[in-house]
């Protein structure tokens, strides 16, 4: 099984930093280069994790709890 998120040993940012990142980018801010600076990570990093294209693990997991 791969290694995902916080468990990767290269992992930049933790659970609670994506979970928060994404629910400012829901309530609408909308600044990535902040978001980025703020978290340190880049600003493409950023865009894939509201996107959904990284850390889809956590999209399944809190998924999970409306079932």
């Amino acid at each position: 099984m791969a290694l995902r998120g916080e468990s990767h040993p290269a992992h930049k940012l933790t659970e609670l930093q994506v979970n928060n990142i994404r629910k400012l980018w829901n309530i609408g801010h909308r600044n990535i280069k902040v978001l980025a600076r703020n978290n340190g990570v880049s600003p493409t990093n950023i865009r894939k994790i509201v996107r959904g294209e990284t850390w889809t693990h956590l999209l399944f997991r809190d998924f999970e709890k409306y079932k």
